[in-house]
C-alpha cells in the first residue's frame, strides 16, 4: 500500500512486527504483507528509511509496543485502539478470547477496553477449565511459539472446543486491517486527499 504525503511524494508503509525465528511466524507475516502489498520489518532489523511510514503492529500496548513505536518514530496505536478492532473480534463469535498477556498496565487496560470475555496465556485470569467454551479465539497475529503455547494450555485445561486461527490467517482480517489502517493513518496525520 502506497500513499502520497502532503508534499505529493510517494510514501511507503512498512509494518513493524516483533519478529520470531519460528518459520511459521515468518511465513505468516510474509503472506499477510504480500496480500496487502506492504513491506514489513522485524523490530531487531529496524533501520528507518526516508520516505517510509512505519506502523507497529502489536495487539495491545506494553513494553514491546512502546519500543517499536519509539524506534519507528510512529504515533500509530496498537490494534486494540484501532477503530472497529473490538467489533471485528466480537464478530468472530468466540466464547472466550485468549491473549498473550502479562502484567503491563497499558497492555491490560487495552484488553479490558475491548469489552470481551478474555483470559491470558501469561497472567490472570489465565486459561483454566472455567475458560473452556465451544470456540476460543487466540488473539495473536500468527502461528508460532505463542499460538502453540495457547493451544497446549487450552488442551491441558481440558477444553475440547475449537480454536480459531491467528488473525493473519483469518479471511476477514485482511479486509478489516486494510480499511482500519487507512483510518488510523488519517487520524495520525495523513491527508485524506492524498491517500
Amino acid at each position: 500500500m502506497i500513499f502520497y504525503a502532503k508534499s505529493i511524494r510517494r510514501v511507503e508503509i512498512v509494518l513493524v512486527l516483533h519478529g520470531s525465528r519460528d518459520p511459521r511466524y515468518v511465513e505468516s507475516v510474509d503472506m499477510f504483507a504480500k496480500r496487502l502489498g506492504l513491506r514489513y520489518v522485524f523490530l531487531k532489523d529496524l533501520r528507518r528509511e526516508p520516505g517510509a511510514v512505519y506502523v507497529p503492529i502489536f495487539v495491545a500496548g506494553g513494553g514491546d509496543y512502546r519500543r517499536a513505536a519509539a524506534l519507528s518514530g510512529s504515533s500509530v496505536p496498537p490494534l486494540a485502539r484501532w477503530p472497529g478492532f473490538g467489533e471485528y473480534l466480537k464478530a468472530l463469535g468466540a466464547g472466550i478470547y485468549i491473549f498473550h498477556g502479562g502484567d503491563d498496565e497499558e497492555y491490560v487496560s487495552d484488553i479490558l477496553s475491548l469489552g470481551l470475555p478474555y483470559v491470558f496465556l501469561e497472567g490472570r485470569p489465565s486459561i483454566g477449565s472455567e475458560s473452556c467454551r465451544d470456540v476460543g479465539a487466540p488473539v495473536v497475529l500468527t502461528r508460532g511459539v505463542i499460538y502453540d503455547r495457547i493451544e497446549a494450555a487450552w488442551r491441558r485445561a481440558g477444553c475440547r472446543g475449537r480454536l480459531l486461527p491467528p488473525l493473519f490467517e483469518q479471511e476477514g482480517f485482511a479486509s478489516y486491517f486494510s480499511r482500519a489502517l487507512r483510518e488510523v493513518l488519517l487520524a495520525t496525520g495523513g491527508d485524506p486527499k492524498q491517500l
